[in-house]
């Protein structure tokens, strides 16, 4: 657009130049009339040129920018941030991943993360999580999140699919082996003994999974004994303790 200005605005001013020259010659009698008046046309000629091409130019832009607007409507709708994808560079790659809901609380902007993709199954992608969308997907009860990873190599591909690790930040953390975790409707317990013999139902809150261990939230202290191997074989007396006792009176007869 400025480009189109200025060019319009030299080619005036040079023709305008010439104008005033054949103006001096004139009146000095070693030029024609002829040559001024074609002079004056060809400066008019390059006034109306320079309006039509910046005309066209400022057209130009409006419909581009109509354009960028609507574009950048749908990538929102879809999950993507356009001022990310600007700011991508060469080495990062933007990454989208549905989240369930019962794990919508641990999602924050900034968390560090660690992408594993199938087709790349050596090899670990860092980085962070970068937009949380609002909207929850109501046929997959899921939440759609943005993540920036690290790929220096240039080695994931469009389409791929991928595992999401969560809150890979160094923290203390408590881990305890995945097979004591009992899943009972939405919620997850483990079993804790209380006495050597007896074990209680108690229900946790449950983080990352890191191999065969998975980090735990809230629930239960360190250093409670718990249940491992063998504990899914327990799940239906778990069960049964969870339900609530119904008393039931006998109010006799005649």
């Amino acid at each position: 657009m400025t480009g189109v200005q200025e060019l319009a605005t030299i080619r005036v001013n040079a023709q305008k130049n010439v104008v005033e020259q054949l103006k001096k010659l004139v009146a000095a009698g070693t030029d024609s009339l002829k040559d001024l008046d074609a002079g004056k046309v060809t400066l008019r000629q390059y006034e109306l040129q320079g309006q039509k091409e910046v005309h066209e130019a400022q057209s130009a832009l409006l419909i581009a920018q109509r354009n960028e607007a609507a574009f950048a409507r749908q990538l929102q709708q879809t999950g993507l941030d356009p001022d990310l994808l600007r700011s991508a560079s060469s080495d990062t790659d933007i990454v989208m991943a549905d989240v369930p809901e019962g794990r919508i609380a641990q999602v924050q902007t900034g968390l560090g993360c660690e992408a594993k993709f199938f087709g790349i199954p050596d090899q670990l992608f860092h980085g962070k999580v970068n937009r949380v969308l609002r909207v929850l997907s109501k046929d997959r009860h899921s939440l759609r999140v943005l993540f920036v990873i690290r790929d220096p190599k240039d080695q994931v591909r469009p389409g791929m699919f991928a595992e999401i690790g969560l809150g890979t930040d160094a923290r203390e953390t408590l881990l305890i082996p995945a097979e004591a975790i009992l899943h009972i409707g939405r919620t997850d317990y483990v079993l804790v003994n209380e006495d050597g013999t007896h074990w209680r139902v108690v229900d946790v809150k449950v983080g990352e999974l890191h191999g065969d261990r998975v980090e735990i939230l809230d629930g239960f202290l360190e250093g409670q004994r718990i249940l491992t191997k063998g504990a899914i074989l327990l799940k239906p007396p778990a069960v049964l303790s969870l339900q609530p006792s119904v008393s039931v009176k006998n109010g006799g007869g005649r």
